[in-house]
């Protein structure tokens, strides 16, 4: 399968028109795609329509999981039987690149999504048939699916992804915290973006994927040519696959999501601001770059990671622990539950498929469960 050196893996964004791209994986020494692997990634893309963002994670998952195999000499059908391995050598090594975590051992949280992105292969090559059924009993097992009433693949192999909650460290951002990145933020452009994620809880990739003509700040009964909303200020999530930097949108379909007044002002103060960037008056975008200290005009369409940068940057800033976009998210979800926010509303409002996608939210402070505990000993024994 490979050269006597050792093998090399990459993956690559493959732009099939301008509106449609994939992710997929090259390997060996002349860095030819892997046909299966970049067959999963197709279907990925257009069997089932996942975003960017989980096809380029996946992928990466993959790369690393082909180079293994092709490391310990092993086909297919016998990694499967070997995951166990595979996982050790995951859990013992220390993260190589650079940034937050380098030198560090990953947690079960960054395991979940390799074993995510490997059992998804393994299932595809089972329903095409190229795997046999020794290799799939390897990898899962057959269990009632408590929803569905039928028979599904569980896998045997599974971690944990959120350990954050079992350690006691809120994943959420503090409303402090909040208020102290505002503070921090040196421009009414990365203040009108921490405003959406934490105000409302707009993704990373939601808030670098906005086009102007998605916002519109308009007063309650009123309403923008080709849009029925007059509820007030609003923007619209679209599902679009034409980021430059491979930005992605979660939803599916068009979401509406109504604008509070405080960020009506922010985006007032950033279109204002905006107007001193040469060149952002040709952007679609809604959020640009300013101009670079090395002579770039400004203007462009951010990425992902420039915005999850400038959150973590904006920490350092305030003298708070690490923030990490997400946990802007987080806030608005963990208020809104503690607010008895009902279920289908909050469903609505973070944009979840699963109503129980939210549970994640829901984590009663010590000071609302003694204020139940008060409550339900009140109503047994009567007021004190």
């Amino acid at each position: 399968m490979f050269a006597a050196d050792r093998p090399t893996a990459e993956i690559l964004r493959v732009e099939v028109t301008d509106t449609l791209a994939y992710w997929t994986v090259l390997a060996g020494p002349t860095l030819r795609v892997v046909e299966d692997v970049d067959g999963f990634l197709c279907h990925l893309r257009f069997g089932r329509t996942r975003a960017e963002s989980t096809r380029k994670a996946y992928a990466g998952h993959l790369k690393r999981f082909h180079a293994w195999c092709g490391e310990q000499g092993l086909s297919r059908e016998h990694a499967a039987a070997e995951l166990p391995h595979y996982l050790m050598k995951l859990r013992t090594t220390p993260r190589l690149t650079s940034g937050r975590g380098q030198g560090q051992l990953p947690q079960d949280s960054t395991l979940a999504p390799a074993l995510a992105a490997i059992h998804g292969f393994y299932q595809h090559l089972a329903d095409l048939r190229r795997i046999s059924a020794k290799a799939v009993d390897a990898l899962f097992v057959t269990a009632p699916h408590p929803a569905a009433g039928k028979l599904v693949l569980e896998p045997r192999i599974r971690v944990d992804p959120r350990p954050s909650h079992a350690s006691g460290r809120a994943p959420a951002a503090s409303h402090e915290e909040f208020a102290a990145l505002l503070r921090a933020a040196k421009t009414a452009r990365d203040r009108c973006m921490v405003a959406l994620l934490g105000a409302w809880a707009l993704r990373v990739g939601q808030v670098v994927g906005l086009l102007r003509e998605d916002i519109h700040l308009v007063p309650v009964g009123s309403t923008v040519p080709g849009c029925p909303y007059s509820l007030g200020p609003h923007l619209h999530l679209e599902k679009r696959d034409c980021h430059p930097r491979g930005a992605a949108n979660k939803n599916r379909g068009t979401v509406v999501v109504p604008v509070p007044e405080p960020v009506v002002m922010l985006y007032a103060d950033w279109m204002r601001e905006r107007l001193t960037i040469p060149r952002a008056g040709k952007a679609s975008w809604a959020f640009v770059s300013f101009p670079g200290p090395t002579g770039e005009p400004g203007g462009q369409v951010l990425g992902t990671r420039r915005v999850q940068d400038l959150v973590s940057g904006l920490a350092r800033d305030a003298d708070i622990r690490h923030i990490h976009p997400h946990m802007l998210r987080h806030t608005f979800g963990e208020t809104a539950a503690d607010l008895d926010v009902a279920r289908d509303v909050l469903q609505r409002l973070l944009g979840h498929r699963d109503v129980a996608s939210q549970n994640v939210y829901r984590n009663p402070s010590d000071v609302r469960v003694a204020h139940a505990a008060r409550a339900v000993h009140d109503k047994i024994f009567g007021p004190a």
